[in-house]
């Protein structure tokens, strides 16, 4: 039986830290949670002498943020992957997260089946990377990472030039990497990126598909359940039966 990976947990709310790391089923998820710290400092002194596979942190807390935690991790190379908390649904936090190499956001309150997709996710990652001789970092993978971030923060509003100004980077910029790493144009990006994200939700059998549509950026159900179809072969209603069985 594979060893669970060991998980901390910062937030300096207790109520928060606390349901986190005593309600969850951490367990069946194949985690542990190592320890639970109120804040960053004390989260960084415990990583500098124990191992640590998963960090899951808030960004807003007192003595020593969930972002400045981050930036001390990368910039002392320790091998731990990185998932940030927040009451705040702003892209500048998820933006500045992912160019200190997190791997996802998570926006409070939390839904308990996006953190079960989320944390499945991530073991799967992590254990691919495990399997695999692992290449030097791209560069490129975080403005990927950055894009998808602003797609999933503005979904009615995204545009190659809205996207230009959200973050920062050229359009042509963008236009360009898309295009040599992906051979897709932006608007097929977005498309992507909307129906990944759709896929995920439809796993959560409370939303509805009008509910999903209006999430994704779509005012018309329709038209959602339309490029559903004509990116995944099958209608939502249909993609979220095959995942029941």
């Amino acid at each position: 039986m594979p060893q669970p990976l060991r998980l901390i947990i910062v937030d300096d709310e207790s109520f928060m830290r606390d349901n986190l790391a005593h309600l969850f089923p951490w367990e069946e998820l194949g985690y542990e949670v190592a320890s639970v710290f109120a804040n960053g400092r004390e989260a960084l002194a415990y990583l500098e002498h124990n191992p640590a596979d998963v960090v899951l942190t808030d960004i807003q807390m007192p003595v020593m943020d969930g972002l400045e935690l981050a930036r001390c991790i990368r910039e002392q190379n320790i091998p731990v992957r990185l998932v940030f908390l927040s009451a705040y649904s702003d892209f500048e936090y998820a933006r500045k997260g992912i160019l200190y190499g997190a791997d996802d956001y998570l926006v409070k309150p939390v839904r308990y089946q996006e953190l079960v997709n989320l944390f499945t996710r991530l073991k799967d990652s992590i254990g691919a990377a495990a399997r695999e001789t692992v290449p030097e970092p791209d560069q490129e993978e975080p403005t990927l990472a950055v894009l998808s971030a602003c797609i999933r923060e503005h979904p009615g509003e995204i545009s190659l030039d809205f996207a230009s100004r959200a973050t920062g980077l050229d359009s042509e910029f963008i236009s360009g990497l898309l295009k040599e790493r992906l051979s897709m144009t932006f608007p097929e990006f977005v498309c992507r990126e909307k129906m990944i994200w759709a896929a995920g939700l439809l796993r959560d059998i409370h939303l509805s598909i009008g509910e999903i549509a209006a999430r994704t950026g779509y005012t018309n159900s329709k038209n959602f359940s339309r490029a559903f179809h004509n990116y995944y072969h099958m209608t939502p209603m249909q993609y979220r039966k095959k995942g029941e069985t």
